[in-house]
């Protein structure tokens, strides 16, 4: 449900699939650059435009985002206790922000709460951005780009098959899940080995029904013709206009000055 390509004619989904993989790859790079939270603040906002510009539905993003939730809040308590103000160099993140426990035991550094608020921006701005990146490009487009980088047509086409049928597996799972609580199965009450136990009837059709799905498209390719030739044509080239080289080249220029400024100290801890 979520990898499923929204169609749209936003600036975003009419760049080419090229532009969008090496935009996303230049986004890592500065994404891992900076220690400090406002400096990944900022580029969650730019992210945040993106997808705005894309005219994502922002429910689709929050149902990705959503069950990230608790783990950003594991994230914030772990780095708070676990990094010690003496590992950080800037004086706001070496302070002692309280102790957990008497005698000055179990310190909470700011540095900590920090870090661990950018690794929350980092985890937001990772996931927003490669769901910018799969809801915008066609599963066809990723095939040609695959074949462009000479990737065996048999390993392509299980990759994007892959990708292609996870929103329809997830579709299943959620028919399969109210069809057991129909019968009166309790699939979300109990410690972990009773859920473990009472997910086994869920499993089960959807083992059978992943067989009999894989069983009809194996069919299907071989009526039509799959693997008859290893020329494959496609109703729509790849082509790079000049919107693709302007994004291209202002990512460089900002990947390059995002290096240069980690590299002189700006947003360190």
């Amino acid at each position: 449900m979520f990898l499923e390509y929204i169609p749209g004619q936003s600036i975003i989904h009419r760049l080419d699939v090229r532009t969008k993989v090496v935009a996303f790859i230049c986004l890592m790079v500065v994404l891992f650059l900076f220690r400090s939270p406002a400096y990944n603040a900022a580029i969650v906002l730019v992210v945040a435009g993106i997808a705005a510009a894309a005219r994502l539905p922002a429910r689709r993003l929050w149902g990705v985002l959503g069950p990230l939730v608790p783990v950003f809040v594991i994230i914030m308590v772990i780095t708070g206790y676990t990094y010690p103000a003496s590992t950080f160099t800037t004086e706001a993140a070496r302070r002692v922000l309280f102790y957990s426990w008497p005698g000055r035991h179990l310190p909470v550094s700011a540095g900590g709460i920090l870090y661990g608020l950018t690794l929350l921006l980092r985890i937001l701005t990772m996931v927003v951005a490669s769901s910018v990146l799969t809801l915008t490009t066609p599963l066809d487009d990723f095939l040609q780009l695959l074949r462009a980088m000479r990737v065996p047509y048999e390993m392509s086409f299980i990759i994007t098959t892959g990708i292609r049928f996870v929103p329809t597996m997830e579709k299943k799972a959620a028919m399969v899940l109210d069809a057991q609580r129909a019968r009166g199965a309790m699939v979300e009450t109990g410690g972990m080995i009773q859920r473990i136990r009472a997910y086994v009837p869920v499993m089960v059709p959807m083992i059978v029904d992943s067989i009999r799905m894989s069983e009809n498209l194996a069919c299907a390719m071989l009526n039509r013709g799959y693997g008859a030739t290893r020329n494959w044509t496609t109703l729509r080239k790849m082509a790079m206009r000049p919107r693709d080289y302007l994004v291209l080249a202002a990512c460089a220029a900002l990947t390059v000055a995002a290096v240069a400024a980690a590299r002189r100290g700006y947003g360190a801890l």
